[in-house]
């Protein structure tokens, strides 16, 4: 019985347990995929614009590994390089950070900084010898956004935004100076030289240069610029002078501006003013235009002294400079005038503005009609050198300005020496062609004649007392007759030895003083 009653109780109910609702196994997936959205969100996030940039060469770039730094901050990456299409040169793409959005204006610049020498005043990129090249972002003043570049291949010389003057300096020779020159205002560094451009047409060097805020009040409208690369010797009126920049410039080159002594500085000036830069500091004395008019000149008599170089004058202000002489100008003209180039810059003696070449021609046109005239005029008796003198003559004949080959042609008058000289050759002539042997010779015979009649007379009048009036008479008449046969042997011997003597007067002869008798 115990075993029906054993076999009659409840069967047992199983008890369940909840288990856990979250497996730890879940846990690392949750966190890789975690990291990898935080990743994803950190790259896409700081990844900025992409840009291109132009090259004229990918020398010292390599995608994936050419960084771009603005100020020695990472702000981009080199992502790929390609030809251009003309294949003249490369095309960079850039992936730039977010921060560098705000960089990348219509003025920013960009370069590759690599190991550079450009001349003793232009090397860096030392450090990229180590580290490597890298690409350089200069941040504008703009604020017009921009995706394309074109790429800067040397670096610029002065920051941008930086105060202070931007100015054009112009010469005929480069000597030595190019971007990066120092500029120095009484041997303190005030500037450096940003640019250098050669003008084919022209056949002169332009530099562009900056000087810092603290000198460009010191920049005035007669200020002078030269070279102070070397040593300027000169040897004037007061014995052997002889100049020199700093020894920083004697090395790599150098530009010096200041004021001439005794010369007004003139009006400040503004940006893009251009000036003269001159060979030497001695050389800032001469005289020098940046515009010059050209005029060809037809003398009919000789030019002997006028050397190219020569001063082109008005009323003593010197306005031009002669540039040839040559028949090459005119080989056809039928008189066979000598044609004399010049370059002359009315600015200098007007209000014209240098650059406004229409209105300088105008005036130029304009002078002609009232009389403006060129001729040549002695520079030094000593020397026997000859100038252009320009001014306006009263009784000058209607003339304008001609144009004969493509040549603006400007009258020439005579005047001063060589009009002096053709007066003296007219009357010289008329000498010549007097019979003045013959005349002498019948002089001296009738003389001769009149001599022996004044003996006669003079036995005659013997006979007579000595202080009667017809003796006197008789014997002044004779006396006077006999300094007139002198007169006229010593002029006859005169003209024999110089003829000119009858234009100049008897050499060494002094005047007899006034209330003389003789």
């Amino acid at each position: 019985m115990a075993n029906d009653q054993r076999n009659e109780e409840a069967p047992l109910e199983p008890v369940v347990r909840p288990g856990p609702r979250f497996s730890p196994i879940w846990i690392i997936p949750l966190v890789a995929l975690g990291l990898g959205l935080w990743l994803a969100w950190q790259y896409y996030s700081a990844r900025g614009p992409e840009i291109t940039v132009r090259f004229e060469t990918a020398e010292g770039i390599a995608a994936g590994k050419t960084p771009v730094m603005c100020r020695s901050v990472n702000v981009g990456m080199v992502e790929k390089v390609r030809l251009t299409d003309d294949l003249k040169g490369v095309i960079v793409t850039m992936q730039m950070t977010s921060e560098a959005s705000r960089l990348l204006t219509s003025d920013t610049k960009i370069w590759v900084v690599r190991p550079r020498y450009g001349g003793a005043s232009l090397i860096s990129g030392l450090s990229t010898l180590i580290s490597g090249s890298y690409i350089a972002l200069e941040p504008g003043l703009s604020n017009e956004p921009r995706s394309e570049f074109l790429g800067l291949e040397q670096p610029p010389v002065t920051p941008a935004g930086v105060p202070g003057l931007h100015i054009t300096l112009f010469s005929q020779e480069a000597r030595g100076l190019g971007p990066g020159t120092e500029i120095y205002y009484k041997g303190l560094s005030a500037g450096k030289i940003e640019s250098r451009t050669f003008h084919a047409d022209t056949g002169k060097i332009e530099f562009g240069a900056f000087v810092s805020s603290n000198f460009a009040p010191l920049v005035r409208k007669n200020t002078k610029f030269w070279n102070t690369s070397g040593i300027d010797i000169s040897l004037g009126a007061n014995g052997l002078e002889f100049h020199t920049g700093t020894i920083e410039s004697l090395l790599i080159g150098g530009v010096s501006f200041g004021v001439p002594d005794n010369v007004h500085p003139g009006m400040p000036v503004t940006d893009g003013t251009r000036f003269v830069l001159f060979e030497s500091e001695s050389a800032t004395k001469s005289f020098a235009m940046e515009n010059g008019l050209p005029y060809l000149l037809l003398f009919s008599g000789s030019v002997r002294g006028l050397d190219k170089g020569a001063p082109v004058e008005f009323r003593g202000v010197r306005v031009g400079t002669v540039e040839g002489i040559s028949f090459g100008y005119l080989p056809n003209d039928s008189e066979r005038r000598v044609p004399v180039m010049i370059r002359i810059d009315p600015s200098i003696i007007t209000e014209i503005a240098p650059e406004n070449i229409k209105a300088a021609e105008r005036f130029v046109a304009h002078a002609v009609e009232q009389g403006l005239r060129a001729t040549l005029k002695s520079g030094s008796l000593l020397t026997g050198s000859l100038f252009v003198d320009l001014d306006f003559q009263k009784e000058a004949p209607p003339a304008t300005i001609a144009n004969i080959e493509g040549y603006h042609v400007l009258p020439t008058a005579s005047g001063g020496l060589s009009e002096l000289q053709e007066k003296a050759t007219a009357l010289l002539d008329k000498l010549n062609s007097l019979p003045l042997e013959e005349t002498i010779e019948n002089a001296a015979a009738a003389l001769a004649e009149i001599k022996k009649t004044a003996a006669s007379l003079n036995l005659t009048a013997g006979s007579y007392n000595q202080n009667a009036p017809l003796y006197q008479n008789l014997s002044e008449t004779l006396r006077q007759l006999d300094e007139t046969l002198r007169s006229l042997r010593e002029l006859s011997g005169t003209l024999e030895r110089k003829p000119n003597s009858i234009l100049f007067g008897k050499p060494g002869r002094v005047p007899p003083p006034k209330g003389s008798d003789h």
